[in-house]
């Protein structure tokens, strides 16, 4: 375990460099955020602002759980969509700026506000569309389009390949890892790869371009105009072209904004810091540690003979950033960094590496698994099976997939994109 120096360092030495982006769309950065959110425990609750969050993928995050549900919508079954003035953009339900949202850490930037937003608008087009019959036929079916977006689009793109089809597509296990309460090395390590791919600026709002890290930062206000999502340039695929942002690359790099991120109390955290800290309190063991267990376990042989889990021989390009005399090795480095070096040794950054895609990977599969509304029936069910589940809508989603296709990519066929067109054309 890191001494409080060697943490400190460590977090100085993770947001020292600037890295690339490229090779995902940028609002997936978000999409895992708003993804955590919905699952994952606040990792320092305030007391009355922190709800009770159960480890499915329900989307409670908007709908609430039990009678809370039919505190946020109105009487025809709906969210009450505000906007302050004709002209101004659509925004949360506000009470004096402050969200009427289940989970107010939706409210800490701009971005997974307004994805939260877009969650709510497509509940509301499902019934406004007659895709539904009631408020709770819509919620069912806003969570499993949810949960489609989460396997055949994000994880199909931030999982190495074959950990995907192991468990996605031959619904295999290999961790067996609990699914509540949820894994520790998810929720404080593995899942908080999406902190390297924040960038240090973003010109996905028409209004105002370049807008930097903490502009976003705007909780508990009403949405400001300029500050509106351009939803195409945030989720771009299959469409290409040179307006649609990339995220910064999965290493084990931070952008330096990120070393001073506001919270609800008024302070400012580095988040590097917190996730190193969050670690040690959850006690999980260092990196390569880790995976000597996984090797040394009952799937061990099978692991190392299916993917080739071996670990990392050294701290990679993190040692340019480290003294020798700071005591940090490949042998104590934590797990959340280890998984972030994993990624760049893998890959280069394109996608996390064999273990760090494996717990994020089944820690989805529970989620998912366990909801009430899943995909997952002793088997995951493929696209086009859903989308039938769903009627009509099911009929306007797969539109949307023949327009916006992409004919050289056959894996991934089903994404956000169309889901957004289809919101912002029933607008």
């Amino acid at each position: 375990m890191l001494t409080e120096q060697q943490v400190t360092t460590l977090a100085q030495a993770m947001t020292e460099s600037s890295h690339v982006a490229r090779f995902i769309d940028v609002g997936y950065t978000y999409l895992g955020q708003f993804i955590a959110h919905d699952i994952v425990p606040q990792t320092n609750p305030i007391p009355g602002q922190s709800r009770d969050v159960l480890p499915y993928l329900s989307m409670d995050s908007v709908y609430g759980r039990g009678n809370q549900t039919s505190t946020l919508l109105d009487a025809r079954g709906l969210f009450p969509i505000q906007r302050m003035t004709p002209q101004a953009p659509e925004d949360l339900p506000r009470t004096n700026g402050v969200p009427n949202i289940p989970e107010l850490r939706n409210d800490d930037n701009v971005i997974v506000s307004q994805l939260h937003l877009f969650w709510q608008r497509l509940h509301n087009t499902v019934l406004q569309r007659g895709y539904a019959n009631n408020a709770g036929e819509a919620r069912m079916m806003t969570t499993l389009v949810f949960q489609l977006v989460v396997v055949e689009d994000y994880l199909r793109q931030v999982l190495a390949p074959a950990v995907f089809d192991s468990v996605f597509r031959f619904n295999q296990r290999w961790l067996n890892l609990p699914s509540r309460p949820i894994a520790r090395e998810f929720a404080h390590a593995a899942f908080r790869f999406g902190h390297s791919m924040v960038r240090p600026f973003y010109e996905s709002f028409p209004q105002k371009p370049d807008v930097t890290l903490p502009e976003l930062f705007q909780s508990n206000r009403n949405l400001d105009p300029r500050l509106e999502l351009d939803l195409r340039r945030m989720f771009g695929w299959p469409v290409l072209n040179n307006r649609v942002e990339d995220a910064m690359t999965i290493d084990p790099f931070i952008t330096r904004e990120m070393r001073q991120v506001p919270i609800p109390t008024g302070a400012t955290i580095n988040i590097a810091e917190m996730n190193l800290r969050a670690g040690i309190v959850a006690q999980l063991p260092p990196g390569k540690a880790y995976v000597q267990q996984l090797l040394a376990g009952p799937n061990g042989s099978k692991l190392a003979a299916a993917f080739g889990i071996r670990p990392l021989p050294d701290l990679g390009p993190l040692a340019e950033k480290l003294m020798p005399s700071s005591g940090i090795t490949i042998d104590n480095l934590p797990l959340w960094p280890y998984l972030l070096l994993e990624a760049s040794h893998a890959s280069e950054g394109k996608h996390l590496g064999v273990v760090g895609s494996l717990i994020c990977a089944e820690g989805l599969a529970n989620a998912i698994a366990g909801a009430q509304h899943s995909i997952y029936r002793d088997r995951w069910f493929p696209v086009d099976e859903v989308l039938a589940w769903l009627g009509t809508l099911g009929d306007e989603l797969q539109e949307q997939r023949r327009v916006f296709a992409n004919a050289a990519y056959t894996d991934r066929t089903f994404c956000m994109r169309h889901v957004v067109e289809l919101v912002l054309r029933s607008n």
